[in-house]
Protein backbone atom coordinates (compact mmCIF):
# COMPACT_ATOMS: atom_id res chain seq x y z
CA UNK A 1 0.00 0.00 0.00
CA UNK A 2 3.22 2.55 1.05
CA UNK A 3 4.62 1.45 -2.08
CA UNK A 4 1.72 2.27 -4.26
CA UNK A 5 0.93 5.65 -2.49
CA UNK A 6 4.47 6.29 -3.53
CA UNK A 7 4.24 5.48 -7.16
CA UNK A 8 1.30 7.62 -7.24
CA UNK A 9 3.35 10.68 -5.64
CA UNK A 10 5.91 10.34 -8.59
CA UNK A 11 3.59 9.68 -11.41
CA UNK A 12 1.87 13.24 -9.93
CA UNK A 13 5.31 15.38 -9.79
CA UNK A 14 6.63 13.64 -13.01
CA UNK A 15 3.64 15.64 -15.43
CA UNK A 16 4.94 18.55 -13.45
CA UNK A 17 8.49 17.83 -13.06
CA UNK A 18 9.51 16.19 -16.83
CA UNK A 19 13.09 15.52 -15.37
CA UNK A 20 11.66 13.55 -12.12
CA UNK A 21 9.59 11.80 -14.44
CA UNK A 22 12.38 10.88 -16.70
CA UNK A 23 14.07 9.49 -13.57
CA UNK A 24 11.40 7.51 -13.16
CA UNK A 25 10.57 6.19 -15.96
CA UNK A 26 7.08 8.10 -15.86
CA UNK A 27 7.30 10.30 -18.80
CA UNK A 28 5.53 9.75 -22.24
CA UNK A 29 7.67 12.41 -23.88
CA UNK A 30 11.56 11.23 -24.67
CA UNK A 31 13.27 13.77 -21.92
CA UNK A 32 15.75 15.76 -22.74
CA UNK A 33 19.08 14.43 -23.03
CA UNK A 34 21.77 14.16 -20.47
CA UNK A 35 25.09 16.03 -20.97
CA UNK A 36 27.09 13.14 -19.70
CA UNK A 37 25.75 10.77 -22.58
CA UNK A 38 27.74 13.14 -25.40
CA UNK A 39 30.65 11.34 -24.19
CA UNK A 40 29.01 8.04 -22.98
CA UNK A 41 28.85 4.85 -25.38
CA UNK A 42 28.22 4.29 -28.84
CA UNK A 43 24.73 4.78 -28.43
CA UNK A 44 22.08 2.10 -28.61
CA UNK A 45 19.55 1.10 -31.70
CA UNK A 46 16.34 2.57 -31.82
CA UNK A 47 13.84 0.65 -29.18
CA UNK A 48 16.54 -0.87 -27.07
CA UNK A 49 16.71 0.43 -23.42
CA UNK A 50 20.02 2.03 -22.77
CA UNK A 51 21.87 5.68 -22.50
CA UNK A 52 21.75 6.90 -25.73
CA UNK A 53 24.98 8.90 -27.26
CA UNK A 54 23.84 12.69 -28.28
CA UNK A 55 25.63 15.17 -30.57
CA UNK A 56 26.39 18.50 -29.17
CA UNK A 57 24.07 20.43 -31.95
CA UNK A 58 21.57 17.86 -30.34
CA UNK A 59 22.19 18.59 -26.78
CA UNK A 60 22.18 22.37 -27.59
CA UNK A 61 18.68 22.38 -29.33
CA UNK A 62 17.11 20.13 -26.61
CA UNK A 63 18.45 22.50 -24.41
CA UNK A 64 17.27 25.74 -25.88
CA UNK A 65 14.86 24.61 -28.23
CA UNK A 66 12.77 21.92 -27.18
CA UNK A 67 13.43 22.49 -23.58
CA UNK A 68 10.82 25.36 -23.80
CA UNK A 69 8.08 23.59 -24.92
CA UNK A 70 4.90 22.97 -22.47
CA UNK A 71 5.93 19.63 -21.16
CA UNK A 72 2.85 19.03 -19.43
CA UNK A 73 1.04 19.48 -23.02
CA UNK A 74 3.48 16.72 -24.69
CA UNK A 75 3.41 14.52 -22.07
CA UNK A 76 -0.84 13.87 -23.00
CA UNK A 77 0.25 13.50 -26.84
CA UNK A 78 0.48 10.28 -28.16
CA UNK A 79 4.14 9.07 -29.62
CA UNK A 80 4.32 7.98 -33.14
CA UNK A 81 7.07 7.56 -35.61
CA UNK A 82 7.91 10.85 -37.15
CA UNK A 83 9.88 9.22 -39.66
CA UNK A 84 8.14 9.48 -42.77
CA UNK A 85 6.29 12.66 -42.19
CA UNK A 86 9.97 14.42 -41.68
CA UNK A 87 11.20 12.91 -44.56
CA UNK A 88 7.94 14.33 -46.77
CA UNK A 89 9.02 17.72 -45.14
CA UNK A 90 12.24 17.81 -45.94
CA UNK A 91 11.46 16.49 -49.97
CA UNK A 92 8.64 19.54 -49.85
CA UNK A 93 11.07 22.01 -48.99
CA UNK A 94 13.76 20.74 -51.96
CA UNK A 95 11.78 21.08 -54.37
CA UNK A 96 10.83 25.15 -54.19
CA UNK A 97 14.67 25.65 -53.21
CA UNK A 98 15.51 23.93 -56.48
CA UNK A 99 13.17 26.41 -58.57
CA UNK A 100 14.34 29.49 -56.94
CA UNK A 101 17.99 28.07 -57.74
CA UNK A 102 16.79 27.90 -61.28
CA UNK A 103 14.73 31.09 -61.64
CA UNK A 104 17.81 32.89 -60.07
CA UNK A 105 20.56 31.37 -62.18
CA UNK A 106 18.26 31.95 -65.49
CA UNK A 107 18.08 36.13 -63.91
CA UNK A 108 21.87 36.16 -62.66
CA UNK A 109 23.42 37.39 -65.83
CA UNK A 110 20.64 39.81 -66.70
CA UNK A 111 22.77 42.82 -66.48
CA UNK A 112 26.54 42.53 -67.47
CA UNK A 113 29.01 44.82 -66.14
CA UNK A 114 30.97 47.52 -68.22
CA UNK A 115 33.88 49.34 -66.82
CA UNK A 116 32.75 52.75 -68.89
CA UNK A 117 29.77 52.69 -66.61
CA UNK A 118 28.85 55.81 -63.97
CA UNK A 119 28.97 54.63 -60.54
CA UNK A 120 25.45 55.65 -59.17
CA UNK A 121 24.31 53.85 -62.71
CA UNK A 122 25.79 50.95 -62.03
CA UNK A 123 25.01 50.53 -58.35
CA UNK A 124 21.78 49.52 -58.91
CA UNK A 125 23.02 46.62 -61.12
CA UNK A 126 25.52 45.68 -59.15
CA UNK A 127 23.30 45.18 -56.07
CA UNK A 128 20.90 43.09 -58.19
CA UNK A 129 23.44 40.68 -59.09
CA UNK A 130 24.89 40.32 -55.71
CA UNK A 131 21.07 39.97 -54.48
CA UNK A 132 21.06 36.86 -57.29
CA UNK A 133 24.11 35.12 -55.89
CA UNK A 134 23.44 35.17 -52.62
CA UNK A 135 19.46 33.79 -53.55
CA UNK A 136 21.51 31.03 -55.32
CA UNK A 137 24.09 30.05 -53.06
CA UNK A 138 21.24 29.44 -50.37
CA UNK A 139 19.00 28.02 -52.48
CA UNK A 140 21.69 25.33 -53.29
CA UNK A 141 22.71 24.76 -49.89
CA UNK A 142 18.63 24.29 -48.54
CA UNK A 143 18.33 21.72 -51.86
CA UNK A 144 22.07 20.22 -50.19
CA UNK A 145 20.82 20.11 -46.68
CA UNK A 146 17.36 18.65 -47.40
CA UNK A 147 18.62 16.01 -49.58
CA UNK A 148 21.20 15.06 -46.59
CA UNK A 149 18.34 15.34 -43.96
CA UNK A 150 16.51 12.56 -46.22
CA UNK A 151 19.76 10.55 -46.85
CA UNK A 152 20.14 10.82 -42.69
CA UNK A 153 16.50 9.97 -41.61
CA UNK A 154 16.23 7.35 -44.24
CA UNK A 155 19.14 5.34 -43.84
CA UNK A 156 20.62 5.78 -40.15
CA UNK A 157 19.20 5.01 -37.33
CA UNK A 158 17.68 7.17 -34.92
CA UNK A 159 14.70 7.49 -32.63
CA UNK A 160 11.71 7.80 -34.81
CA UNK A 161 9.37 8.25 -31.97
CA UNK A 162 8.12 12.17 -30.86
CA UNK A 163 4.34 13.77 -30.40
CA UNK A 164 5.04 15.69 -33.35
CA UNK A 165 7.34 15.43 -36.69
CA UNK A 166 9.20 18.87 -35.47
CA UNK A 167 9.89 17.67 -32.71
CA UNK A 168 11.70 14.71 -33.84
CA UNK A 169 13.55 16.95 -36.89
CA UNK A 170 14.91 18.75 -33.97
CA UNK A 171 16.03 16.15 -31.68
CA UNK A 172 16.90 14.02 -34.41
CA UNK A 173 18.58 16.19 -37.07
CA UNK A 174 18.62 19.87 -35.68
CA UNK A 175 21.65 21.34 -37.98
CA UNK A 176 19.97 20.19 -41.16
CA UNK A 177 16.44 21.41 -39.57
CA UNK A 178 17.59 24.92 -39.30
CA UNK A 179 19.87 24.80 -42.32
CA UNK A 180 16.88 24.23 -44.70
CA UNK A 181 14.77 26.73 -42.64
CA UNK A 182 17.11 29.25 -42.73
CA UNK A 183 18.61 28.86 -46.16
CA UNK A 184 15.58 28.29 -48.13
CA UNK A 185 13.56 31.26 -46.34
CA UNK A 186 16.95 32.98 -47.16
CA UNK A 187 17.42 32.57 -50.51
CA UNK A 188 13.24 32.86 -50.93
CA UNK A 189 13.27 36.69 -49.32
CA UNK A 190 16.89 37.76 -51.69
CA UNK A 191 14.94 36.65 -54.43
CA UNK A 192 12.01 38.54 -54.16
CA UNK A 193 14.45 41.65 -52.76
CA UNK A 194 16.27 41.18 -56.16
CA UNK A 195 13.19 41.34 -58.04
CA UNK A 196 12.21 44.31 -56.98
CA UNK A 197 15.56 46.12 -57.58
CA UNK A 198 15.44 45.03 -61.38
CA UNK A 199 11.73 46.53 -61.39
CA UNK A 200 13.24 49.45 -60.37
CA UNK A 201 16.12 49.42 -63.08
CA UNK A 202 14.43 48.04 -66.23
CA UNK A 203 11.39 50.68 -65.97
CA UNK A 204 12.73 53.43 -63.85
CA UNK A 205 13.31 55.40 -67.47
CA UNK A 206 9.92 54.95 -68.93
CA UNK A 207 7.65 54.95 -66.66
CA UNK A 208 9.43 56.04 -63.10
CA UNK A 209 6.21 56.27 -61.02
CA UNK A 210 4.98 52.84 -62.52
CA UNK A 211 8.38 51.53 -61.16
CA UNK A 212 8.28 52.58 -58.03
CA UNK A 213 4.46 50.84 -57.70
CA UNK A 214 5.61 47.65 -58.88
CA UNK A 215 9.22 47.92 -56.20
CA UNK A 216 6.66 48.94 -53.93
CA UNK A 217 4.18 45.82 -54.16
CA UNK A 218 6.90 43.77 -53.74
CA UNK A 219 8.24 45.13 -50.97
CA UNK A 220 5.31 44.75 -49.18
CA UNK A 221 5.35 41.47 -50.54
CA UNK A 222 8.76 40.82 -48.69
CA UNK A 223 7.47 42.57 -45.46
CA UNK A 224 4.59 40.41 -45.31
CA UNK A 225 6.75 37.02 -45.98
CA UNK A 226 8.49 38.34 -43.10
CA UNK A 227 5.67 38.78 -40.58
CA UNK A 228 4.23 36.12 -41.43
CA UNK A 229 7.32 33.81 -40.80
CA UNK A 230 7.77 35.15 -37.65
CA UNK A 231 4.32 34.22 -36.24
CA UNK A 232 5.52 31.23 -37.82
CA UNK A 233 8.39 30.87 -35.89
CA UNK A 234 6.69 31.60 -32.25
CA UNK A 235 4.08 29.35 -32.32
CA UNK A 236 4.93 26.46 -34.00
CA UNK A 237 9.48 26.02 -34.02
CA UNK A 238 10.04 27.96 -30.76
CA UNK A 239 11.86 30.76 -31.98
CA UNK A 240 11.05 34.55 -31.77
CA UNK A 241 12.03 36.00 -34.84
CA UNK A 242 13.99 35.20 -38.39
CA UNK A 243 16.78 36.32 -36.94
CA UNK A 244 16.91 34.58 -33.88
CA UNK A 245 16.35 31.29 -35.89
CA UNK A 246 19.90 32.48 -38.01
CA UNK A 247 21.71 32.85 -34.12
CA UNK A 248 20.41 29.84 -33.23
CA UNK A 249 21.26 28.08 -36.84
CA UNK A 250 25.05 29.64 -35.86
CA UNK A 251 25.26 28.25 -33.05
CA UNK A 252 24.44 24.84 -33.78
CA UNK A 253 27.08 24.91 -36.46
CA UNK A 254 29.57 25.85 -34.13
CA UNK A 255 28.55 23.22 -31.27
CA UNK A 256 28.88 20.64 -34.57
CA UNK A 257 32.44 21.58 -35.45
CA UNK A 258 33.10 20.66 -32.31
CA UNK A 259 31.38 17.08 -32.23
CA UNK A 260 31.41 15.24 -35.78
CA UNK A 261 29.09 12.21 -34.53
CA UNK A 262 25.64 12.08 -33.49
CA UNK A 263 26.17 8.45 -32.72
CA UNK A 264 29.86 8.06 -31.20
CA UNK A 265 30.51 11.96 -29.86
CA UNK A 266 33.97 11.81 -32.18
CA UNK A 267 35.41 14.71 -32.41
CA UNK A 268 36.09 16.34 -35.82
CA UNK A 269 39.98 17.37 -35.05
CA UNK A 270 41.33 18.74 -38.57
CA UNK A 271 38.20 19.38 -40.48
CA UNK A 272 36.88 21.37 -37.26
CA UNK A 273 40.09 23.77 -38.29
CA UNK A 274 39.92 23.47 -42.04
CA UNK A 275 36.20 24.68 -41.76
CA UNK A 276 37.45 27.57 -39.34
CA UNK A 277 40.15 28.78 -42.24
CA UNK A 278 38.06 28.25 -45.08
CA UNK A 279 34.93 30.29 -43.27
CA UNK A 280 37.80 33.08 -42.66
CA UNK A 281 38.98 32.95 -45.97
CA UNK A 282 35.05 33.06 -47.30
CA UNK A 283 35.22 36.15 -45.27
CA UNK A 284 37.69 38.22 -46.78
CA UNK A 285 36.26 36.82 -50.39
CA UNK A 286 33.36 38.27 -49.61
CA UNK A 287 34.91 41.71 -48.48
CA UNK A 288 36.76 41.51 -51.58
CA UNK A 289 33.87 41.16 -53.29
CA UNK A 290 32.33 44.17 -51.69
CA UNK A 291 34.67 46.54 -52.88
CA UNK A 292 34.49 45.28 -56.55
CA UNK A 293 30.51 46.20 -56.83
CA UNK A 294 30.36 49.02 -54.79
CA UNK A 295 33.64 50.59 -55.31
CA UNK A 296 34.72 49.81 -58.67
Amino acid sequence: MIALACLVLVGCQALVHPRLGAQAGLVLTPPLPPRAAIRGSGGSAPGERGERAFSAEQLLVAERVLGRGDASCAAERELADQTGASVEYFASERVPSALIASATLGILFAYPFEPAEARLAALPKRLYTLLCTTSLCNSLLAVFASSLAIVRLSGHAHEPRASEPLTMMLREVPLLFLAVRAHYLSGLLLFVAALGVRVLVDFSHGAPAFAKGLACLLGAALAAMGSLFNTSLTRTARYDSFAHMWRGYCAVLLARLRDRSPALGRRAGPCALCALVLLCAAALCFGASARVFFFP
